[in-house]
């Protein structure tokens, strides 16, 4: 048996809970699994001075490359959870390796929805803003001049729209519900955010 403490989700939630782990002296093996190919990093300030380019991506790095090593965090890029074994307490990875653990955390944080392929999901120039990835995608996208559809008028479409203006483009947010931030904010607080986007 092992008592490695295996992670599954390198966001804020599972860099947070090695660093805790580890500044409250707990010495037990960790593996912090991620699917992007960079170390954990700030994800609020990529719709925002990142998707302007006004802020580099190693200013959004939770912490320098070495403290993994410093403490004892073995960190896997590029790797993802296939299938979870709990009788076993094994982890199935996508190359078909194993790993074994003692105690397991589930840190994958949420998945944008994403539109249905038959109403144009799939065509080119459809994007979603999660990660780096997509606000690399995003940022080579927007150019003065052309004209952006953002779906949903939560913080993020709203930042995003915010930089798109910014950047020189026209921008149209759709949003189904009966007003922006809904789900986040009181009536006069999105009165007031709406007037400030249209302006």
């Amino acid at each position: 048996m092992t008592d490695r403490l295996v992670i599954i989700g390198a966001g804020q939630a599972g860099f947070a809970l090695a660093a805790k782990l580890r500044a409250l002296k707990d010495a037990r093996p960790i593996t912090l699994l991620g699917a992007e190919d960079v170390a954990p990093y700030q994800r609020p300030p990529l719709s925002k001075k990142y998707l302007l380019g006004e802020m580099a991506f190693d200013r959004l790095l939770f912490r320098a490359e070495h403290w993994y090593a410093d403490n004892d965090v073995d960190l896997r890029r590029s790797t993802w959870a296939e299938q979870i074994k709990p009788d076993s307490k094994q982890v199935l990875l996508q190359d078909g390796s194993v790993l074994d653990y003692g105690t397991l955390a589930l840190t994958t944080g949420s998945t944008p929805r994403r539109l249905p392929a038959a109403i144009g999901g799939d065509l080119e120039g459809v994007y979603v803003a999660r990660d780096k990835r997509d606000a690399d995608l995003l940022a080579d996208e927007m150019r003065p001049g052309r004209r952006v559809l953002i779906i949903g008028g939560g913080y993020i479409g709203l930042e995003a729209a915010a930089v798109a203006r910014h950047r020189g483009l026209e921008v149209t947010v759709i949003e189904m519900a009966d007003r922006i931030l809904q789900r986040v904010a009181a009536k006069e607080t999105a009165d007031i955010m709406r007037g400030i986007h249209e302006t």
